[in-house]
Order: structure tokens, then C-alpha cells, then sequence
């Protein structure tokens, strides 16, 4: 066990490194000499999707579950094989159009749409709470069992999560910068990259070959314990076929529509050819990083863990073993995949909203004086509140979740740009009409289904009122809409929300007309490479 103020001076001392690294790689850049502009760091800077859910929740999940957890990693696997075709076009059409944002991407392709943007905006950030809170509560869970001390782990989180948003403004809104990359926060993201995937190696190798003698002896005792149905699919696993296929759609959209993901993907690529080294550099770093999952997680079990704290089998394993020093740099890995994800879905959300939302609203006064100083202190305060919104999920409805699951309704909500996005880029008679329709009415069946049941489950509402009369409906029941059973949690929220989403914005398309300037966009970005 470590005292907590000495946790806490560790936990400074590595963020003012990630500083220190970011601060570096801008010295060089303005210098003329980037160490950014490589596809190596690109590559490895995409990991920021590796987020506290892959460093703790993939081996919880792994414990309850079984293979299930592959899903998460076989999608943005699938989705790298087609980036050779598809982001490389996305990534032009940002470029050219001086696209800094999903919420502007969409918008953009449909007329410029400035309300559209906003609702792409609005979506993401209610979206995206879940998310960051997982990271949060990760944070706060891991500083207990780290720590043993239970009390004050409330302030702790508080000011855990203030020193987060501190830090990302001091990432991405120091000052206002008309360039639109951030090589500091790219290399800081890469070096966070490499220490989280060597941190949970280093645990994957002591648990694999000090507690037990190698991969063969934890499958051979697994297969032959009470939890050898955790070595198979489908039905009584815990995880059903179509819930399997719901998983990885789930995060082959979670690829392309995160706003990190954007971010890093698209905003920060320096030049498209990286995208080749990426898309097999990649995969590669998603198969290391999952290596020992199935080792930990069973290893967890055999040795007697619950599976109710197998999130934690990274952290307890070496604690509960003497090596106090190797689960302290678990700590640190899985603290860096925790500060990467927030410090950079912060700032992509707070891009989303200062563009499209509260700049539009102050355009008229962008003569006042000291105006830039103003819009820098809003982004800063909105940086802020991405922050605490998610530490607001985390203390309300996160002790009432896994990880995975609040991972999982982060990429639902995210799921409903794939239709208005990826259309748009191959159909030009997708209108702004049908991309807000749609977009409404996903988003609507997602807060139904997702939502509303995760705030009754957590007392947050009455579920005796009007509320309690939809969920005990036999129609309108949020985990059985229209009294269709079967298809699993995540499964059931995906088609539904996806199905609406579909139906309303090809059929509200074909029944509208286009502006003229939602002609000429589509005509951009359909015909981009013409």
C-alpha cells in the first residue's frame, strides 16, 4: 500500500512528464525539426482508443464474460483494413474544407448546417458523459485499492478530476492557435500510448509466468474449473451471438465516430500517407495490449478473486503478491490510458462546442475588445465542465455499472452519426432534413433505452410514476421495445436506435429537396476524389 499524499505527488510528478514530453515536441516542431510528423507516432497516438476500459474493464469483462471482450478490438481491427479508402478520404475532405471537428464534418456536408452541427454537438457531449466518467471512477476506484484508505475518496476523485481538467487545458487552450494540430498533446498521447501497453505486458508476464507456469496451465486449469464456460460463445456464456455482432458494430463505429478518435485520427494527421503505416501498425498494437487479458482475468479467478472486483485484477494481482512496486506502475498505466482519453475527448468536445454553438452565439461581438481573451477563458470553463460532467456520471450512476457498460452506452450514442456521415460521404441525396430527423430520433430511442433505465436504476428517477408505467409496459419497456425479446442489451438498444436513425433520414431525404448549398456540399464530398 502506498500513503495517499505520496499517490498524489506520483501522479503530479508523471503529469508535469507528459508536459515536459508535450512541451518538448512543440520546441522542436516550431524549430523546424517535428519529431511529430512521423506515422509512428500517429499510429501509436490512435491508441488514446486503449482507454482505462481496455486497461482494467477488457480483463473484467474477459472474467464475466469470456471472449466477448475481443469484440471491443476486432472492430476497429476490421475498420483499419478499409482506412486505406475511407479515412483517406475523410481525412481530404477535413483538410480542404478546414474541418476541425465531427460536429463540423456533418454539418459541413449538409449545407453548412450550423443547427445540425449543434445537434452533433449536444449529442457527443451528453454521449461522451458516460465515457468520461468510466475514466474517472477508474481513477478513484484504483486510488482506493492502491491507497487502502476508503475515506476522502470522494475529494479525492474532486481533485483528481480538477488537476485532469487543469492539465487539458494546459494540452489544448493555452492559447488560441489558428493552427489546427497540436503536436505537443500528439506526442504526449504516443509516449502515454507506450507506457500503458508496457505496464500491462510487464502484469501480463508476472501473473502468466510467476503465479503460474505459462499459458498452458491457466487454460488447463480454467477448462477444468467452474469457469470453463468461459472458453466458449453463444448461448449460456453470458454473451449470445447477436450481442457478440452488436458488440463489434458497436466498435467499429466507436473507431470512426469517437471525437478523440477524430481528433487524432483526422484533425492531428500530418500527412495521409501515414495512414498506410497506421492501418496495420494499428491492429498490431490492439493484439499486443490484449495478450494477457485472458491470462489475468483467469489467473484472477483461479486464485480466488471475485468477479465482482475483476476490474481490478491488473491492480489487486501484484498487490496481493508483494509486488507493491509493479502494481504501482499498473497504477501509472492505467492512470495514463485514463488521462489520455480525458484530456483529449475534452478538448474534441469543447472544440464541438465552442464551433458550434457558442461562437456562432458571440460572432456579433467579435469586435469587443479583448474578444479572443474571452473566447479562450469560455473554452477553458468548457473544458472544465466536460470534465465534471463525467465526474457527476461517475459518482451518481458509475458505482451502479462496470466499466464496460459505461463504456458501451458512449458507443451507442456515438453509433448515431454513422448513418448521416458515412451516407453522406457515398450519396448525394442525403439532406440536411433527413440527417437531423434521423439523428433525433436515434438519439431519442438511445436515451430511452440506455439512459432513462441506468438513472432509475440509480434512484436518480421515480420509477413508480409515468416512468414506472412505460418501463413495466409490455410495449414500450426501455429493454424490450415493442415486446421484442432476445437480443441482448446492447443489441436491443443498437437496432432499434439505428433502425429509427436509418428510416427517418433515408425517407425524410426522399421526400425532401435539397438547398442549393447542400447540392453543392454533397457534390464535395461525394465527388472529393474527382
Amino acid at each position: 500500500m502506498f500513503l495517499p499524499y505520496n499517490l498524489f505527488f506520483i501522479v503530479l510528478c508523471y503529469l508535469l512528464l507528459l508536459f515536459a514530453v508535450a512541451y518538448y515536441a512543440e520546441r522542436k516542431e516550431k524549430a523546424g525539426k517535428s519529431i511529430v510528423n512521423n506515422p509512428y507516432i500517429y499510429s501509436f497516438s490512435l491508441a488514446v482508443y486503449c482507454t482505462s476500459w481496455t486497461f482494467y474493464g477488457s480483463v473484467g469483462k474477459a472474467a464475466t464474460s469470456g471472449l466477448s471482450f475481443l469484440t471491443i478490438y476486432l472492430g476497429p481491427t476490421l475498420m483499419a483494413a478499409i482506412w486505406l479508402v475511407v479515412l483517406k478520404k475523410i481525412v481530404r475532405l477535413a483538410k480542404t474544407n478546414r474541418i476541425t471537428t465531427i460536429s463540423d464534418f456533418i454539418g459541413s456536408r449538409y449545407g453548412k448546417s450550423l443547427f445540425l452541427s449543434a445537434l452533433v454537438a449536444i449529442v457527443a457531449v451528453v454521449g461522451i458523459a458516460p465515457y468520461v466518467g468510466l475514466q474517472i471512477k477508474a481513477i478513484i476506484s484504483t486510488f482506493v485499492i492502491i491507497s487502502g484508505e476508503t475515506t476522502g475518496s470522494a475529494a479525492a476523485g474532486l481533485f483528481i478530476t480538477f488537476i485532469l481538467g487543469v492539465f487539458a487545458i494546459m494540452f489544448g487552450a493555452r492559447r488560441l492557435d489558428s493552427s489546427e494540430r497540436h503536436g505537443g498533446l500528439v506526442f504526449a498521447i504516443a509516449f502515454e500510448s507506450i507506457v500503458k501497453l508496457v505496464a500491462f505486458i510487464t502484469v501480463g508476464i508476472f501473473v502468466t509466468y510467476n503465479l503460474f507456469n505459462g499459458f498452458g496451465d491457466i487454460f488447463d486449469r480454467i477448462k477444468n474449473s467452474e469457469h470453463s464456460i468461459l472458453l466458449f460463445l453463444g448461448t449460456g456464456t453470458g454473451t449470445a451471438y447477436f450481442e457478440w455482432f452488436a458488440l463489434l458494430f458497436l466498435s467499429m463505429m466507436a473507431i470512426m465516430f469517437l471525437p478523440r478518435q477524430f481528433q487524432m485520427a483526422v484533425v492531428e494527421n500530418y500527412d495521409e500517407s501515414h495512414i498506410t503505416k497506421a492501418s496495420w501498425l494499428f491492429p498490431l498494437y490492439l493484439f499486443l495490449i490484449n495478450i494477457f487479458v485472458l491470462p489475468i482475468a483467469f489467473g484472477g479467478l483461479l486464485l480466488g478473486g471475485s468477479e465482482k472486483m475483476a476490474d481490478y485484477f491488473v491492480l489487486t494481482l501484484p498487490l496481493n503478491h508483494g509486488e507493491r512496486y509493479l502494481s504501482l506502475f499498473a497504477f501509472i498505466g492505467g492512470f495514463s490510458a485514463a488521462t489520455g482519453m480525458v484530456i483529449v475527448e475534452s478538448l474534441a468536445l469543447s472544440t464541438m462546442v465552442m464551433n458550434s454553438i457558442i461562437m456562432p452565439a458571440l460572432i456579433n461581438f467579435h469586435d469587443a475588445p479583448k474578444f479572443p481573451a474571452v473566447v479562450l477563458n469560455i473554452k477553458r470553463l468548457v473544458i472544465l465542465g466536460v470534465v465534471f460532467l463525467g465526474y457527476l456520471f461517475a459518482t451518481s450512476i458509475g458505482e451502479f455499472y462496470s466499466l464496460v457498460d459505461m463504456g458501451l452506452k458512449s458507443f451507442e450514442a456515438v453509433t448515431l452519426f454513422a448513418p448521416a456521415f458515412l451516407l453522406g460521404l457515398y450519396w448525394k441525396r442525403g439532406t440536411k432534413a433527413g440527417a437531423i430527423a434521423g439523428l433525433m430520433a436515434g438519439f431519442g430511442i438511445w436515451f430511452y433505452t440506455l439512459i432513462i433505465p441506468a438513472m432509475t436504476k440509480a434512484g436518480l428517477i421515480d420509477s413508480s410514476g409515468i416512468i414506472g408505467i412505460l418501463i413495466n409496459s409490455e410495449m414500450l419497456n426501455p429493454n424490450s421495445l415493442f415486446g421484442i425479446k432476445g437480443l441482448g442489451k446492447w443489441g436491443h438498444s443498437l437496432f432499434w436506435s439505428l433502425s429509427f436513425n436509418l428510416m427517418f433520414y433515408i425517407g425524410v431525404s426522399v421526400f425532401t429537396r435539397q438547398s442549393k448549398e447542400e447540392e453543392i456540399q454533397s457534390l464535395i464530398f461525394v465527388e472529393s476524389y474527382e
